[in-house]
């Protein structure tokens, strides 16, 4: 009986903790691009997301649409540079973080140095 107070109290906790830990809104904005093992700017350049679901990457004028998914935590980046890339998101001190994953983005064939992650810059 007590293991399995201590494992329900153990799910509760850790789902408590996950959903403080969603993002509920990506603002419009440059969000800054690092390679997470080099701390180097991404040669591609930084996502900046414009108005109505539109985005570009600094190194290119095109355009394309985005939409994101709260519930997923995802970013889906529908035409444009970044088309078909596999995006998550997460939280750093309350802030959105865009984030492409290696491994996720290797299964599409994509290759990337290393997780590439873009921080909003105020």
């Amino acid at each position: 009986m007590k293991l399995f107070l201590l494992s329900l109290m153990t799910t509760l906790f850790s789902q408590f903790l996950h959903g403080q830990e969603q993002v509920n809104a990506l603002p419009p904005g440059k969000y800054e691009t690092v390679i997470k093992n080099q701390q180097n700017k991404w040669e591609r350049g930084d996502i900046i997301l414009l108005d109505q679901n539109k985005y570009k990457i600094s190194s290119s004028e095109e355009t394309g649409e985005y939409r994101f998914s709260v519930t997923a935590q995802r970013v889906f980046f529908t035409s444009g540079p970044l088309r078909s890339i596999y995006a998550k998101t997460t939280l750093n001190d309350q802030t959105p973080v865009i984030v492409l994953p290696v491994a996720e983005n290797e299964q599409l064939g994509m290759k990337l140095p290393s997780e590439i992650r873009g921080y909003l810059k105020h």
